[in-house]
């Protein structure tokens, strides 16, 4: 990716690309970021542009994740010569099948066209298969969906990956930290700053520095035995631990991880442990087509008919039926 820092000269030109079921907040942080950047420069530095990403070629109204519409100023398959492509894609963004979208994101990435991914947008781009060498990040609840669908291609446990021409983030405010990241490569980190302030952002903050501050902040809130143990869990779902186990890698006594699940979780560790690998599961089956004896696999249920029982106690209903609800 280039380091271009001259802010004289043509505008750059962004086409954003809204996937039906786009996540609103990463969608509108990036462009208000873009619109400040503008209003410093007194002049058109980036010239960004709606375009909708729904398979019908007609429909211009495209509902974000949370059902708020967005006019786009027109469809994809219209937007040209754009130096950079943000894809933003949140709910259901494994489903996302577009051949023409495909080509034109291999064709921006052959040409060394900057990419970029909000929230989910990292299933869109590994579909289209201009991730293939490089890493990513996304939303965390659907690291899972990703690496079964592309085992090849590794998640990056950072809140946004640069590689090359494509960034990736996990979306949120995630959001706003890799749009000052572009600036600044676009216009110079002074500009960065600058813009970084308009947001009540004292700099810009790395990567490794907002991860260390969430995880400092959910210490606070919490028992760091308990966080270091959810942790645990997370990063073993499809082999989960024993609860001594857990309790042995933290430090701990099983007892003392039975009191303090009971305490600010007000269940037992098991039944946290349990509820975590069936919320993935429900998340995969909505957002996959992956066959019901892999999400089964993957979530640590080695017999399908125990997962179906724990998954209709949890739910109310059968997997399948998840799937279509």
């Amino acid at each position: 990716m280039s380091n271009r820092q001259e802010s004289a000269g043509s505008p750059r030109r962004v086409g954003f690309l809204l996937m039906p079921g786009f996540a609103l907040t990463s969608f509108s942080l990036a462009v208000e970021a873009l619109s400040v950047v503008n209003q410093l420069g007194g002049c058109r530095r980036y010239d960004y542009c709606l375009y909708s990403g729904d398979p019908e070629t007609s429909r211009q109204l495209v509902e974000s994740s949370n059902g708020v519409p967005i006019q786009t100023a027109g469809h994809f398959t219209e937007a040209e010569h754009c130096d950079t492509l943000v894809v933003c894609a949140h709910r259901h963004a494994a489903r996302h099948d577009d051949d023409r979208l495909k080509v034109m994101l291999r064709r921006q990435n052959r040409h060394g066209g900057r990419i970029v991914a909000l929230s989910n947008g990292s299933l869109v781009l590994a579909r289209a298969g201009v991730l293939t060498g490089k890493g990513c990040t996304l939303v965390g609840e659907d690291v899972v969906v990703f690496e079964e669908l592309y085992p090849e291609i590794p998640v990056r446990q950072h809140l946004y990956t640069v590689d090359d021409n494509i960034l990736t983030c996990a979306g949120g405010m995630t959001a706003l930290d890799m749009f000052l990241f572009i600036i600044g490569c676009d216009f110079g980190k002074e500009t960065a700053r600058e813009v970084s302030l308009r947001f009540l952002q004292d700099r810009v903050r790395s990567p490794e520095e907002i991860q260390h501050a969430r995880r400092s902040l959910e210490r606070r809130m919490r028992s760091p035995t308990l966080g270091a143990a959810i942790e645990l869990m997370e990063a073993h779902l499809e082999q989960p631990l024993s609860i001594r186990a857990l309790a042995d890698q933290v430090g701990a006594t099983t007892r003392t991880l039975e009191h303090l699940f009971q305490r600010f979780e007000q269940t037992t560790p098991a039944g946290y442990y349990l509820a975590l690998r069936l919320n993935c599961a429900h998340r995969m089956l909505q957002e996959s087509r992956l066959p019901i004896s892999t999400i089964a696999l993957a979530t640590g249920f080695t017999s399908q008919s125990y997962f179906s029982r724990r998954f209709r106690v949890q739910f109310g209903l059968a997997p399948r039926d998840a799937r279509d609800a």
